[in-house]
Protein backbone atom coordinates (compact mmCIF):
# COMPACT_ATOMS: atom_id res chain seq x y z
CA UNK A 1 0.00 0.00 0.00
CA UNK A 2 0.99 3.57 -1.17
CA UNK A 3 0.34 6.15 1.47
CA UNK A 4 0.93 9.93 0.17
CA UNK A 5 1.25 12.57 2.59
CA UNK A 6 0.67 16.02 0.81
CA UNK A 7 2.80 18.48 2.22
CA UNK A 8 5.71 15.99 4.23
CA UNK A 9 8.17 18.79 4.73
CA UNK A 10 5.73 20.78 7.35
CA UNK A 11 5.04 20.24 10.79
CA UNK A 12 2.06 17.98 10.46
CA UNK A 13 2.90 16.35 7.33
CA UNK A 14 6.63 15.24 8.41
CA UNK A 15 5.14 13.42 11.64
CA UNK A 16 2.68 11.80 9.40
CA UNK A 17 5.31 10.44 7.05
CA UNK A 18 7.73 9.20 9.72
CA UNK A 19 4.94 7.69 11.21
CA UNK A 20 3.78 6.14 8.92
CA UNK A 21 7.24 4.74 7.81
CA UNK A 22 8.35 3.17 11.28
CA UNK A 23 5.01 1.39 10.98
CA UNK A 24 6.23 -0.23 7.60
CA UNK A 25 4.52 1.73 5.26
CA UNK A 26 5.58 2.85 1.96
CA UNK A 27 5.63 6.72 1.48
CA UNK A 28 5.00 9.24 -0.87
CA UNK A 29 6.41 11.99 0.53
CA UNK A 30 5.61 15.13 -1.41
CA UNK A 31 7.33 18.34 -0.80
CA UNK A 32 7.74 21.41 -3.29
CA UNK A 33 11.29 21.58 -2.09
CA UNK A 34 13.30 17.82 -2.29
CA UNK A 35 16.52 19.81 -1.00
CA UNK A 36 14.35 20.10 1.97
CA UNK A 37 13.67 16.58 2.61
CA UNK A 38 16.72 14.56 2.83
CA UNK A 39 15.93 13.11 6.12
CA UNK A 40 12.56 11.91 5.40
CA UNK A 41 14.73 10.28 2.03
CA UNK A 42 17.09 8.85 3.86
CA UNK A 43 14.11 6.97 6.17
CA UNK A 44 12.59 5.49 3.12
CA UNK A 45 10.36 7.87 1.78
CA UNK A 46 9.70 7.99 -1.91
CA UNK A 47 10.77 11.92 -1.92
CA UNK A 48 8.43 13.99 -4.80
CA UNK A 49 8.59 17.08 -6.23
CA UNK A 50 5.49 18.49 -6.14
CA UNK A 51 3.52 21.82 -6.08
CA UNK A 52 -0.27 21.74 -5.08
CA UNK A 53 -0.81 24.58 -8.18
CA UNK A 54 0.58 22.72 -10.66
CA UNK A 55 -1.78 20.31 -12.62
CA UNK A 56 0.95 18.19 -14.92
CA UNK A 57 3.18 18.07 -10.63
CA UNK A 58 -0.46 16.71 -9.28
CA UNK A 59 -1.68 14.38 -11.50
CA UNK A 60 1.71 12.47 -11.84
CA UNK A 61 2.07 12.48 -8.08
CA UNK A 62 -1.49 10.88 -7.26
CA UNK A 63 -0.44 7.64 -9.61
CA UNK A 64 -0.67 4.85 -7.89
CA UNK A 65 -1.42 6.01 -4.32
CA UNK A 66 -4.02 4.08 -2.09
CA UNK A 67 -4.08 6.52 0.64
CA UNK A 68 -3.70 10.18 0.43
CA UNK A 69 -3.23 12.15 3.48
CA UNK A 70 -3.85 15.92 2.65
CA UNK A 71 -1.68 17.34 5.70
CA UNK A 72 -0.64 20.73 3.24
CA UNK A 73 -1.39 23.51 4.57
CA UNK A 74 -0.79 27.29 3.17
CA UNK A 75 -1.99 29.67 6.85
CA UNK A 76 1.80 30.61 7.05
CA UNK A 77 2.32 31.33 3.89
CA UNK A 78 6.17 31.88 2.13
CA UNK A 79 7.30 34.69 0.18
CA UNK A 80 5.00 35.36 -2.89
CA UNK A 81 2.91 32.22 -2.01
CA UNK A 82 -1.03 33.16 -3.27
CA UNK A 83 -2.90 31.24 -0.33
CA UNK A 84 -6.18 31.23 -2.22
CA UNK A 85 -4.34 29.79 -5.11
CA UNK A 86 -3.38 26.88 -2.68
CA UNK A 87 -6.27 26.05 -1.58
CA UNK A 88 -7.58 25.43 -4.85
CA UNK A 89 -4.82 23.53 -5.73
CA UNK A 90 -5.46 21.33 -2.97
CA UNK A 91 -8.72 20.73 -3.66
CA UNK A 92 -8.14 19.91 -6.93
CA UNK A 93 -5.46 17.23 -5.82
CA UNK A 94 -7.91 15.72 -3.84
CA UNK A 95 -10.49 15.12 -6.61
CA UNK A 96 -8.17 13.85 -9.06
CA UNK A 97 -6.37 11.47 -6.51
CA UNK A 98 -10.32 10.59 -5.94
CA UNK A 99 -10.96 10.20 -9.89
CA UNK A 100 -7.40 7.98 -10.37
CA UNK A 101 -8.87 5.10 -7.92
CA UNK A 102 -7.09 6.32 -3.92
CA UNK A 103 -9.20 4.60 -1.89
CA UNK A 104 -9.30 6.70 0.89
CA UNK A 105 -8.53 10.43 2.21
CA UNK A 106 -7.62 11.84 5.35
CA UNK A 107 -8.19 15.42 5.64
CA UNK A 108 -7.06 17.41 9.27
CA UNK A 109 -9.47 19.95 9.46
CA UNK A 110 -10.69 22.18 12.53
CA UNK A 111 -14.00 22.14 14.78
CA UNK A 112 -17.00 24.62 13.46
CA UNK A 113 -17.94 27.93 14.64
CA UNK A 114 -20.70 30.35 13.91
CA UNK A 115 -17.91 32.35 11.66
CA UNK A 116 -16.30 29.37 9.32
CA UNK A 117 -17.82 30.96 6.13
CA UNK A 118 -16.17 34.43 7.07
CA UNK A 119 -12.90 33.29 7.31
CA UNK A 120 -11.30 32.35 3.96
CA UNK A 121 -8.92 29.10 4.72
CA UNK A 122 -11.83 27.83 7.19
CA UNK A 123 -14.46 28.10 4.31
CA UNK A 124 -11.83 26.42 2.00
CA UNK A 125 -11.45 23.56 4.66
CA UNK A 126 -15.13 23.05 5.04
CA UNK A 127 -15.50 22.78 0.84
CA UNK A 128 -13.05 19.77 0.61
CA UNK A 129 -14.57 18.28 4.03
CA UNK A 130 -17.91 17.80 1.99
CA UNK A 131 -16.19 17.01 -1.14
CA UNK A 132 -14.25 14.39 0.70
CA UNK A 133 -17.42 13.14 2.83
CA UNK A 134 -19.77 12.72 -0.77
CA UNK A 135 -16.53 11.06 -2.68
CA UNK A 136 -16.33 7.73 -4.30
CA UNK A 137 -13.09 7.11 -1.90
CA UNK A 138 -12.94 6.67 1.86
CA UNK A 139 -13.40 9.97 3.85
CA UNK A 140 -11.58 10.52 7.06
CA UNK A 141 -12.34 14.08 8.02
CA UNK A 142 -10.72 14.52 11.30
CA UNK A 143 -11.42 17.83 13.13
CA UNK A 144 -8.60 18.60 15.45
CA UNK A 145 -8.18 21.55 18.05
CA UNK A 146 -5.79 23.84 18.14
CA UNK A 147 -2.28 22.58 18.18
CA UNK A 148 0.00 23.76 21.04
CA UNK A 149 3.06 24.12 19.10
CA UNK A 150 1.46 26.86 16.74
CA UNK A 151 -0.92 28.45 19.58
CA UNK A 152 1.05 28.52 22.66
CA UNK A 153 3.75 30.14 20.62
CA UNK A 154 1.16 32.67 19.05
CA UNK A 155 -0.10 34.11 21.80
CA UNK A 156 3.60 35.30 22.62
CA UNK A 157 6.39 32.33 23.79
CA UNK A 158 9.36 31.06 21.75
CA UNK A 159 8.90 27.98 24.29
CA UNK A 160 6.68 25.44 21.70
CA UNK A 161 9.55 26.14 18.98
CA UNK A 162 11.87 24.64 20.45
CA UNK A 163 13.41 21.72 19.23
CA UNK A 164 11.19 21.91 16.11
CA UNK A 165 13.22 22.24 13.11
CA UNK A 166 9.76 22.15 10.90
CA UNK A 167 7.98 24.77 13.00
CA UNK A 168 5.01 26.23 11.06
CA UNK A 169 5.57 29.59 12.83
CA UNK A 170 9.31 29.92 12.10
CA UNK A 171 8.10 29.74 7.92
CA UNK A 172 9.47 32.54 6.22
CA UNK A 173 6.84 34.60 6.36
CA UNK A 174 7.28 37.51 5.76
CA UNK A 175 4.19 38.98 7.93
CA UNK A 176 4.17 36.36 10.46
CA UNK A 177 8.26 37.33 10.86
CA UNK A 178 7.40 40.27 12.05
CA UNK A 179 4.60 39.93 14.05
CA UNK A 180 7.22 37.38 15.75
CA UNK A 181 10.02 39.93 16.25
CA UNK A 182 7.59 41.82 18.05
CA UNK A 183 5.48 39.33 20.25
CA UNK A 184 7.83 35.97 20.18
CA UNK A 185 8.98 36.06 23.79
CA UNK A 186 6.63 38.43 25.46
CA UNK A 187 5.45 35.22 28.06
CA UNK A 188 9.11 34.99 28.66
CA UNK A 189 10.37 38.34 28.82
CA UNK A 190 7.57 40.17 30.59
CA UNK A 191 5.26 37.79 31.56
CA UNK A 192 2.25 39.03 28.85
CA UNK A 193 0.58 36.13 26.98
CA UNK A 194 -1.47 37.60 23.83
CA UNK A 195 -5.43 35.48 23.52
CA UNK A 196 -7.45 35.99 20.87
CA UNK A 197 -11.35 36.11 22.55
CA UNK A 198 -12.08 35.50 26.27
CA UNK A 199 -9.22 33.66 28.32
CA UNK A 200 -11.95 31.93 29.82
CA UNK A 201 -12.70 30.28 26.30
CA UNK A 202 -11.74 26.51 26.91
CA UNK A 203 -9.90 24.21 24.46
CA UNK A 204 -8.76 20.97 24.08
CA UNK A 205 -5.30 21.42 22.96
CA UNK A 206 -3.70 18.95 21.21
CA UNK A 207 0.21 18.22 20.00
CA UNK A 208 1.17 18.26 16.59
CA UNK A 209 2.77 14.21 17.56
CA UNK A 210 -0.79 13.11 18.54
CA UNK A 211 -2.62 15.03 15.93
CA UNK A 212 -0.16 13.04 13.35
CA UNK A 213 -0.86 10.01 15.37
CA UNK A 214 -5.05 10.03 14.72
CA UNK A 215 -4.31 10.99 10.79
CA UNK A 216 -1.40 7.81 10.98
CA UNK A 217 -4.40 5.54 12.45
CA UNK A 218 -7.44 6.77 10.06
CA UNK A 219 -5.24 5.99 7.18
CA UNK A 220 -4.35 2.35 7.95
CA UNK A 221 -7.54 1.55 10.59
CA UNK A 222 -8.71 -1.61 9.50
CA UNK A 223 -12.76 -0.39 9.74
CA UNK A 224 -14.80 1.49 7.46
CA UNK A 225 -14.85 5.32 7.33
CA UNK A 226 -17.41 7.02 9.17
CA UNK A 227 -19.96 9.25 7.24
CA UNK A 228 -19.22 12.14 9.36
CA UNK A 229 -16.39 14.46 10.56
CA UNK A 230 -14.54 12.48 13.57
CA UNK A 231 -14.03 14.98 16.65
CA UNK A 232 -10.29 14.15 17.92
CA UNK A 233 -10.33 16.42 21.46
CA UNK A 234 -6.69 16.53 23.30
CA UNK A 235 -6.54 15.21 26.92
CA UNK A 236 -7.38 18.30 28.47
CA UNK A 237 -9.86 21.11 28.26
CA UNK A 238 -8.00 24.42 29.37
CA UNK A 239 -9.14 27.65 29.79
CA UNK A 240 -6.61 30.18 28.31
CA UNK A 241 -6.28 31.13 32.10
CA UNK A 242 -5.17 27.65 32.54
CA UNK A 243 -2.25 28.23 30.18
CA UNK A 244 -1.13 31.09 31.36
CA UNK A 245 -0.33 29.54 35.41
CA UNK A 246 1.03 26.25 33.47
CA UNK A 247 3.40 28.75 31.41
CA UNK A 248 3.92 30.57 35.03
CA UNK A 249 4.46 27.16 36.32
CA UNK A 250 6.84 25.98 33.67
CA UNK A 251 8.84 29.85 33.59
CA UNK A 252 8.46 30.00 37.48
CA UNK A 253 6.81 34.00 37.34
CA UNK A 254 3.26 35.12 37.06
CA UNK A 255 1.72 35.31 33.31
CA UNK A 256 -0.96 37.77 32.67
CA UNK A 257 -3.46 37.45 29.68
CA UNK A 258 -4.45 40.02 27.58
CA UNK A 259 -7.35 38.99 25.15
CA UNK A 260 -8.85 40.76 21.80
CA UNK A 261 -12.55 40.58 20.83
CA UNK A 262 -13.36 38.57 17.78
CA UNK A 263 -15.08 41.62 16.26
CA UNK A 264 -11.53 43.62 16.78
CA UNK A 265 -9.85 40.79 14.52
CA UNK A 266 -13.34 41.06 11.93
CA UNK A 267 -12.43 44.70 11.20
CA UNK A 268 -8.82 44.35 11.19
CA UNK A 269 -9.16 41.80 8.50
CA UNK A 270 -11.95 43.91 6.15
CA UNK A 271 -9.76 46.62 6.22
CA UNK A 272 -6.41 44.62 4.95
CA UNK A 273 -8.27 42.56 2.83
CA UNK A 274 -7.94 45.03 -0.86
CA UNK A 275 -4.48 45.54 -0.04
CA UNK A 276 -2.79 42.82 2.06
CA UNK A 277 -4.22 38.98 1.55
CA UNK A 278 -1.99 37.59 4.04
CA UNK A 279 -2.16 39.56 6.60
CA UNK A 280 -6.23 40.00 6.26
CA UNK A 281 -6.32 35.99 6.49
CA UNK A 282 -4.33 35.95 9.53
CA UNK A 283 -6.73 38.59 11.12
CA UNK A 284 -9.76 36.23 10.31
CA UNK A 285 -8.10 33.41 11.39
CA UNK A 286 -7.55 35.04 14.66
CA UNK A 287 -11.10 35.64 14.24
CA UNK A 288 -12.00 32.05 14.03
CA UNK A 289 -9.88 31.56 17.21
CA UNK A 290 -11.98 34.04 19.37
CA UNK A 291 -15.03 32.84 18.24
CA UNK A 292 -15.90 29.79 20.01
CA UNK A 293 -14.55 27.16 22.72
CA UNK A 294 -12.89 24.21 21.14
CA UNK A 295 -14.08 21.13 23.36
CA UNK A 296 -16.59 18.93 24.27
CA UNK A 297 -15.20 16.12 22.65
CA UNK A 298 -13.57 12.87 23.17
CA UNK A 299 -9.93 12.63 23.72
CA UNK A 300 -8.83 10.72 20.92
CA UNK A 301 -11.61 10.25 19.06
CA UNK A 302 -11.57 7.06 19.30
CA UNK A 303 -9.12 6.68 16.83
CA UNK A 304 -5.98 7.40 20.29
CA UNK A 305 -5.99 5.92 23.36
CA UNK A 306 -6.49 8.81 26.02
CA UNK A 307 -3.56 7.55 28.19
CA UNK A 308 -1.25 8.34 25.45
CA UNK A 309 -2.20 11.75 24.71
CA UNK A 310 0.69 14.62 25.46
CA UNK A 311 -1.22 17.19 27.91
CA UNK A 312 0.11 20.71 27.75
CA UNK A 313 1.77 20.32 31.39
CA UNK A 314 3.94 17.78 29.78
CA UNK A 315 4.02 19.49 26.50
CA UNK A 316 5.86 22.80 28.57
CA UNK A 317 7.74 21.05 30.71
CA UNK A 318 9.57 19.19 27.37
CA UNK A 319 10.06 22.16 25.56
CA UNK A 320 11.22 23.99 28.59
CA UNK A 321 13.87 21.22 29.05
CA UNK A 322 15.35 22.13 25.59
CA UNK A 323 18.12 25.01 25.13
CA UNK A 324 16.71 28.08 24.24
CA UNK A 325 18.99 28.41 20.84
CA UNK A 326 15.69 27.38 18.03
CA UNK A 327 16.10 25.58 15.43
CA UNK A 328 16.04 27.74 11.60
CA UNK A 329 13.20 26.59 9.67
CA UNK A 330 13.86 27.05 6.20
Amino acid sequence: MVVMVVGANGQLGSVCATGLLARGQQVRATVRDPSRAGELAALGADVVAMDVTDAEQRRRAVNGVDVLIASASPVVPRAGDDPDLFDRGLADLVAEAMRAGVQRVILPSVAVTSVDQQVPPIKAKRTMEDAILHGPAQGWVLRLPPFMEVWFALVGSSLPLRGEPRATIGRPSPFLRRFRALTGSLVEDRGIMLVPGPSSHRHAFISVRDAARACVEAALVDRPAPQEPVEVAGPDELSWDDVADLFGEVLGRRVRVLTTPAPVYAGVSRLLAPVAAVPSRTMSLNRFMASADFAGFAPGGGLLDPDTLMTAREFLRTKAALGRQLEEVP
